[in-house]
């Protein structure tokens, strides 16, 4: 099992986010977290610094009612210096269409959760904020009373923008708390030198979770290569639903089932590779930080990688020689038979002094127009069906990391969000992030775990 110190850990971070914040195309992070640099925040420059592109096949979408004068803070995740210009055009373009209104821009990075957290316990929560579907950010402060209610407050022709099932994401009573925002595709990404070492071909890579196992075995046997996978810490019962078929709750959610013979399979697949097969990095497999298992694999240490297509320049700005050598293949399906969707979205402070400006930002970033340019410089997918309207969309592609691109519009429009609503989430995932890992690291039975955290679980519920 591969083991390193902490300091070496953080020196290959930061070596890692030196590179992320370099080359002609770099990318934002997949939806999960992402490595930073120290600084946790910074201001942006003025916006009036930013050249804008003056035409487009898309329009912005434009709000009645906003608030005069309305001066409003917008916290973006990791997306500073590399997209400042795209940023800035957009904000300049915004302010442009509702004069009067400013917008004061920061970009928050390695520190972005506690940073949120922070400001809503001091009560400077930024009134426009991106956070993460797939990390469980939006259902945590929508479930904490702290974001605006877009079912009910946003205007239908703004809700109308977006795919139905990807506004729908996370919901919380039913309503969303969230605008969609960029869109990802998970992939795997191989290693072509390490899977011929193995005597594989990327062409055969298994369609489904339950085999990924046999291939680590396979792959550490013959090269000595650990896998590189990383669990979903910050969203356990979500894995578990798609992955496992684990059902979380029963069917009136009164109570947490987490504990079932599908539950106990999911975790004992993992143990076994930790403990049995001593396949996978245990850097990578529980880390808060995803650019862990992303700094793995593009120094050449790991088979294959799980990501999204616009993290492949991390890969040919690391390794040039590796992004030369990749094979790409489709991503395995769990026992749910579906994928989830992979969504960074936008919400609005429940109680901002501007809601329709508040809104009206978040809208205009998440539209077609401010969507199809920022695909245009990275790899990432509209949440708006209109902006596949451009023949960009219909090219097909010279590169890897846009090999997607074409059929972008009708894979996002099938992911599916199909975990139900499940109460008091952060502190239930605290629960059962503590139960999975005494089973891999502690030597505990599955069962016995997942039973103590459906118990403590249940506790919480009336």
């Amino acid at each position: 099992m591969r083991n390193r110190t902490i300091p070496t850990l953080l020196m290959a971070i930061a070596f890692t986010m030196v590179a992320c914040t370099s080359g002609t195309s770099p990318s934002p992070s997949a939806a999960g977290g992402s490595v930073a640099p120290g600084a946790s925040a910074g201001a942006s420059a003025p916006v009036a610094a930013a050249p804008c592109a003056e035409n487009s096949s898309q329009t912005d979408p434009v709000m009645e009612g906003v608030e005069p004068n309305a001066e409003i803070s917008f916290w973006t995740y990791y997306l500073s210096p590399t997209f400042d210009e795209y940023i800035k055009c957009t904000i300049a373009r915004f302010e442009a269409a509702y004069p009067g209104v400013k917008v004061n821009w920061e970009d928050h990075q390695a520190t972005y959760l506690d940073d949120y957290r922070n400001a809503i316990a001091a009560g400077t929560q930024p009134d426009v904020a991106n956070l993460s579907n797939n990390e469980g950010w939006v259902q945590e402060f929508a479930q904490a009373g702290k974001l605006l209610d877009l079912t009910e407050n946003a205007p239908k022709a703004i809700v109308d923008q977006y795919f139905p099932n990807l506004f729908a994401d996370n919901l919380v009573n039913d309503h969303s708390f969230q605008f969609p925002w960029y869109q990802a595709i998970a992939i795997e990404l191989i290693n072509k030198t390490i899977y011929a070492k193995a005597g594989l071909d990327p062409a055969d890579f298994p369609t489904k979770v339950d085999d990924l196992p046999a291939l680590c075995k396979t792959i550490h046997e013959k090269t000595d290569t650990l896998c590189d996978i990383r669990l979903t810490v910050n969203d356990y019962l979500t894995q578990m639903t798609y992955e496992g078929g684990v059902k979380a709750m029963n069917d009136d959610r009164t109570k947490f089932t987490f504990d079932s013979p599908e539950a106990v399979a999911w975790l004992q697949m993992y143990v076994d590779m930790v403990n049995k097969d001593k396949s996978v990095d245990t850097d990578a497999l529980t880390t808060a930080l995803d650019r862990v298992a992303l700094l793995i694999f593009s120094a050449g240490q790991a088979a294959f990688y799980q990501t999204g297509p616009q993290l492949i320049r991390v890969v040919k700005s690391n390794n040039p020689g590796l992004y030369d050598n990749l094979a790409i293949a489709p991503l395995p399906l769990g026992k749910s038979g579906v994928t989830q969707p992979t969504s960074m979205a936008i919400s609005v402070k429940k109680d901002t002094k501007f809601p329709n400006a508040s809104m009206a930002l978040a809208a205009f970033f998440t539209g077609p127009r401010a969507m199809l340019d920022f695909a245009k410089i990275v790899p990432i997918y509209p949440s708006t069906p209109a902006a596949y309207e451009d023949p960009f969309f219909s090219q097909q592609p010279d590169l890897i990391e846009d090999s997607a691109r074409p059929l972008a519009k009708d894979l996002i429009s099938k992911q599916q969000n199909i975990l139900i609503q499940i109460p008091h989430k952060k502190e239930v995932n605290d629960i059962v992030r503590q139960a999975v890992e005494a089973a891999l690291f502690g030597g505990k039975s599955a069962q016995e775990v997942l039973s103590s955290a459906v118990t403590q679980a249940n506790a919480l519920l009336p």
